[in-house]
Formats: C-alpha cells, structure tokens, sequence
C-alpha cells in the first residue's frame, strides 16, 4: 500500500483524505454489495416460508381495503381493532382454504385408487368437523367484535376484492387451478401450467396491492401502507421473478432443443402420441426423430433423460434438461 501512494511524486502533494477515498469508497462498496446480498437472502426466505408470507400479504392487503373499502367515511378505528377485523376476514377465508385442502386430498385419493390408507368413514367425518370448528371460530369472533362494540359487516366491494386476493396468493389454490388448467392440456401452455398459473396470480395480486396502495396513499400517508406496499407488491414481484419467471424461461429453453413439428411432420408420422395414445395437432421431433405432444414429452422428461419409445439418450445430444 505504501508503494502505491509513493509510486510518484505528484502523489505526495496530495492530501491524506484524498488518499485513502478511493478505499474507502470501495470498501463502502463492498459493505452495500454484501448487506444487499444478505437482506435478499432474507427476503427469499421469507418468501419461502409460504403459509406465513401469504399470511402477512394477505393482512397488509386487507388492512388496506378495509381502511378505503370498508369504512371510507369513518374515522379511523384504533391499529389493533384494524388488526382484529383483518383478522377476522382472513379466519373466515382461511376455513375456505381448508375446505379445498380437503377436498383435493379427497380426490387424489380416489383417483390414484390407493387401497391401503384410504381414509375411511371416520376420517371423512373428523374433517367435517374441522371445517365445522374453523367456522365457529370465525362466528365468535364477529360475535366478540359486537360485543366491543365493532359492527363486522363488510361490503360486496369489499368482499370481492379481498377473496380474489385471497385465491390469488394462497398456495393451495394456486395448485389446485393449475391443476384445473393442467387438464384442459392447452397445446401453447406446453405442460408449464406449474409456472404460468402462479404468474398470472401473481400478476392479479401486484396489480391488485398497487392499486389499492396507491389509492390509500393518495388519501392518508402512513407507515403502514409503506409497509403493505412492501409486501403486497415488492415481495410479490420478487416471488414471481426468482420462483416463476426465471424457471419458467428455463423450462422454456428446454424445449428449444426439440424441434417444433409441422403440420407435414405430423403427416407423415401418421400415428398417436405413444406417451397419451391420442391424435396430435402439435408436437416435438426428438433427435430420434419420434414425435410427442409437447406437455406428454415434458412430463416424461422430468423422470428420464431417454426417449420414451426408443430410450435414445437425449444427454448424448448435449440436452441438459433442468
């Protein structure tokens, strides 16, 4: 270091604190590159513990509509009244979210026919009651907000817009509808309903909190809907970048190594798909040169890296299937 600051004699007409800003300025660098570094870690984190981040966006975002929607002419009720009325109306879409649980269990039980571990009878009825007990609470509740006094009667507005956000950001429900839309086997979705379903709720819920936030900001400034904002649109739009979007072009670039079939292609092979054993309108060619529907090729793909008619190793092709 001393070699460095007497390497000249220009260098020592200048003064000691300009001698050491241009280390200071990299070690502030440093400093902001890791901090930055470790608050995105933190986010991501967060964001992966998903039953409590979609707890806390669904708060922020109720806390929010609630001010404007619920009670716009009012005055402002005290923070933990705010809290318990958010919370009251998470309680109650939380039964709902509970109910679909249930339900999706129910029916991949039946339909993967499992013969031991069914649930019986018994089952079917502890749920029920569960469901049963989930409304209970939420019926105390409002009950407990009368009795202080807090008419919990929330308007259709109101309703709508914080049950779209709640099936927008629950995870279950974002299983469930791609599943949905898995089924419909759209030829463009190429079997990434996985991705482009999330995305879209993702884009409903950004959309949805900016709004609502930036209403709410045009009103009243406050810490809480900075705070909200944060969640409900910063975090969202981290969720749907590093969770979705990022897979999903990688999924994407897997099949750019699988040419697109053309309607001659498709001709000229003249037979069904070997992995669904149905008629194709689009497909993929394998270097193989065996033609699939893109969502059946995909599927197979997440298992083996072999053609499933001839087991010809795509890796040997440089295919690297992720």
């Amino acid at each position: 270091m001393a070699s460095f600051f007497h390497r000249s004699d220009s260098l020592d007409s200048i003064s000691p604190g300009t001698r050491w800003c241009p280390i200071v300025l990299e070690w502030i660098a440093t400093l902001k590159s890791e901090l930055m570094e470790e608050i995105h870690n933190i986010e991501q984190f967060v964001i992966n513990l998903h039953n409590i981040y979609a707890f806390a966006c669904q708060i922020s975002f109720f806390l929010l509509c609630e001010q404007r929607m619920y009670r716009p002419d009012s005055s402002s009720l005290s923070p933990d009244k705010d809290i318990v009325l958010a919370l009251t109306t998470v309680l109650f879409y939380s039964v709902l979210g509970y109910f679909a649980t249930r339900v999706r269990d129910i029916y991949q039980g039946s339909r993967n026919r499992v013969v031991v571990g069914t649930p019986s009878l018994t089952n079917y009825l502890k749920w029920l009651c569960k469901i049963i007990l989930e409304w209970a609470k939420a019926v105390v509740a409002v009950l407990c907000l009368r009795e202080q006094g807090i008419q919990y009667e929330p308007k259709l507005a109101y309703s709508l817009i914080t049950s779209i956000y709640y099936l927008c950001t629950e995870k279950i429900f974002m299983e469930i509808f791609s599943q949905l839309v898995e089924a419909l086997k759209i030829d463009k979705l190429e079997n990434l309903e996985h991705l482009y379903v999330p995305l879209l709720m993702n884009a409903v819920a950004i959309a949805a909190g900016i709004v609502v936030g930036l209403y709410s900001l045009y009103f009243n400034y406050s810490n809480l809907i900075l705070l909200s904002l944060y969640f409900t649109v910063y975090l969202r739009i981290k969720d749907a970048y590093y969770n979705y979007w990022e897979l999903l072009i990688t999924e994407r670039d897997t099949y750019s190594n699988f040419q697109v079939a053309t309607s001659k292609d498709i001709e000229d092979w003249d037979d069904i798909c070997a992995v669904c054993l149905n008629n194709m309108s689009k497909a993929r060619i394998t270097p193989c040169n065996h033609l699939f529907h893109p969502y059946c090729l995909k599927r197979c793909l997440r298992h083996s890296f072999y053609c499933p008619l001839c087991k010809h190793d795509f890796l040997e092709n440089r295919i690297y299937i992720k």
